[in-house]
C-alpha cells in the first residue's frame, strides 16, 4: 500500500505543476494587453467678445423699438422721371381710358338706338307737334282746352319710351322724351297760362329746358343714322 501511494504521488506533482504553468500565462497574457488610447479632450469655448459702445446702444433700441420693420415703400422707379413728370403721365393715361372708355359707351348706346330708331321718330315728332301747339294757344282757354284734348295722347307716348328701353339705361335719349313729356303735361301749359296774366319766367324757364333738349336729341338721332 505505500508502494503505490508513493508512485502516485510525482504524477499529483506533475499535474499541479502544469496547472501552475497554465496559469502564470494566462496572467501574463492579461497583463500585457496594449492600454487603450485616453479619449481626446475638447478644445475649451472661447467666451464671446466684449460687447462695443456701438452694440450695446443697437441693442438698447432694438429692446425699445421692437424688431426692425421691413419698409412699405416699393422700389425706387428706374424710369428716370421726376414725381411731377410721372404724375402728368399718369393723369395723361388717365385721361385716355376714359376717352376710350365714352367712345365704347357711345357706340353701345348708338348701336342700341338704331334698333329703335322708327320709335324714336314717332315720339320726337309728337313732342315737336305738341310743343307747337302750345305755342300756337292765344288764351288760357285755348291752353286748358288743347291740355285736356292731348292728355291721352302723351300717356300713349309715354308707353312707347318702355318699348325704346325696356330695363333703362341703354337709350341716350329715352330720359330727355321723359322728361319733355311730363313738362307738356303739366308744366309747360300752366306757365303758358302764366303768361297770359304777365308772369314770364316760368314759360323762360320751360322753353330753355325743351330748347336744350331738343337740341340734344337732335344730334343724337342725326348722329344714331349717319353712325357718326
Amino acid at each position: 500500500m505505500r508502494k503505490s501511494k508513493a508512485s502516485i504521488s510525482p504524477i499529483l506533482m506533475s499535474v499541479l505543476g502544469f496547472s501552475a504553468s497554465l496559469f502564470g500565462l494566462v496572467n501574463v497574457g492579461c497583463q500585457t494587453e496594449p492600454a487603450k488610447a485616453p479619449s481626446p479632450v475638447a478644445a475649451p469655448t472661447p467666451p464671446p467678445p466684449a460687447p462695443t459702445s456701438a452694440t450695446v446702444g443697437a441693442t438698447d433700441a432694438a429692446s425699445v423699438d421692437g424688431p426692425a420693420k421691413k419698409s412699405k415703400l416699393g422700389p425706387a422707379p428706374t424710369d428716370g422721371l421726376s414725381l411731377a413728370e410721372r404724375i402728368e403721365r399718369r393723369k395723361a393715361d388717365e385721361a385716355k381710358l376714359a376717352a376710350k372708355l365714352a367712345t365704347d359707351e357711345r357706340m353701345r348706346l348708338m348701336a342700341w338706338d338704331k334698333t329703335k330708331l322708327k320709335l324714336h321718330t314717332e315720339v320726337f315728332s309728337f313732342i315737336r307737334k305738341t310743343r307747337a301747339a302750345y305755342d300756337a294757344a292765344k288764351s288760357k282757354a285755348d291752353v286748358e282746352k288743347l291740355r285736356t284734348k292731348m292728355e291721352k295722347s302723351i300717356v300713349a307716348t309715354g308707353k312707347k319710351l318702355q318699348v325704346i328701353d325696356p330695363k333703362g339705361g341703354n337709350s341716350n335719349v329715352v330720359t330727355d322724351y321723359d322728361v319733355m313729356l311730363n313738362a307738356l303735361a303739366n308744366d309747360y301749359p300752366q306757365a303758358l297760362e302764366s303768361s297770359f296774366d304777365g308772369v314770364q319766367p316760368p314759360l323762360v324757364e320751360q322753353r330753355a329746358e325743351l330748347d336744350k333738349r331738343t337740341k340734344k336729341i337732335d344730334d343724337w338721332l342725326r348722329a344714331v343714322k349717319t353712325g357718326k
